[in-house]
C-alpha cells in the first residue's frame, strides 16, 4: 500500500503523477475481492474434484505430504478463472497470424492447463501424483497473480482441515448449482459425509 501511495509514473498523456485516491481504491478493491472470490472457488473445486476421485482423496487422507501437489493439480484441472484478456501493446505474429497492436487477446487458461503436450500423458485426467512444472492458473510473467502463494496456502490448509474432519464424502450433484460470475465456482455444493 505504501508503494501504491508513493509511486510516480508517466500516464498515457505523458504526465508524471501519483495514483489518485480513486485509482488506489479501485485497485485495493480489485485485489481484496479477487483474492476472496477465487480462493472460495478453489475450495469448492477441491471438494468437487476429490469427490469425483475418492481413491485419490483417500490417499490424501492417509498421506498428507501429497496435499501440496494435489492443490496444484486441482488448480491446473479446474482453475477458478479459466481465461485472461490483455491488449496487445505491439504488433506480434503467432502461428502465421499477425495480431496488430491494440488488439484484444484472450488466453484460455482452462484449455492450456489441459494440454496433453504440457501435462503428459493426458491433461484431461486428474492425478494428484502428476509432476507439474508450471500451470497457467495464476497467469505468467508480469501478469502473475500477486496472491498465488496465499491462495496455495489457503487451499492446503482448507484441504488438510477438511480431510481431518471429513475424510470421506460424496457430492450431491443433483442439488449442486454452478455460480455464474467472472470466476467459475459453486453457488451450492452440498456434500454427504460418513460422519
Amino acid at each position: 500500500m505504501t508503494a501504491l501511495l508513493n509511486v510516480e509514473f508517466e500516464d498515457e498523456t505523458g504526465a508524471v503523477r501519483n495514483l489518485s485516491r480513486d485509482e488506489i481504491l479501485v485497485f485495493v478493491n480489485l485485489l481484496s475481492s479477487a483474492g476472496n472470490e477465487t480462493t472460495n472457488r478453489l475450495i469448492g473445486w477441491i471438494v468437487k474434484v476429490l469427490g469425483d476421485h475418492p481413491d485419490q482423496r483417500r490417499e490424501l487422507a492417509v498421506d498428507r505430504s501429497l496435499v501440496p501437489n494435489a492443490i496444484e493439480e486441482v488448480l491446473r484441472f479446474e482453475p477458478p478463472s479459466v481465461n485472461g484478456c490483455r491488449y496487445v501493446t505491439r504488433d506480434v505474429e503467432y502461428y502465421g497470424q499477425r495480431v496488430p497492436a491494440g488488439s484484444a487477446m484472450m488466453l484460455l487458461r482452462g484449455a492450456a492447463n489441459r494440454d496433453h503436450r504440457a501435462f503428459p500423458p493426458d491433461g484431461e485426467v486428474f492425478d494428484i501424483h502428476r509432476k507439474i512444472e508450471h500451470h497457467l492458473t495464476f497467469g505468467y510473467g508480469i501478469h502473475f497473480c500477486l496472491g498465488a502463494a496465499l491462495a496455495r496456502l489457503e487451499g492446503r490448509v482448507a484441504l488438510d482441515e477438511i480431510l481431518s474432519r471429513f475424510p470421506d464424502w460424496d457430492v450431491d450433484l443433483d442439488n449442486a448449482e454452478l455460480d455464474h460470475t467472472q470466476t467459475r465456482g459453486w453457488a451450492r455444493l452440498p456434500i454427504v459425509t460418513s460422519r
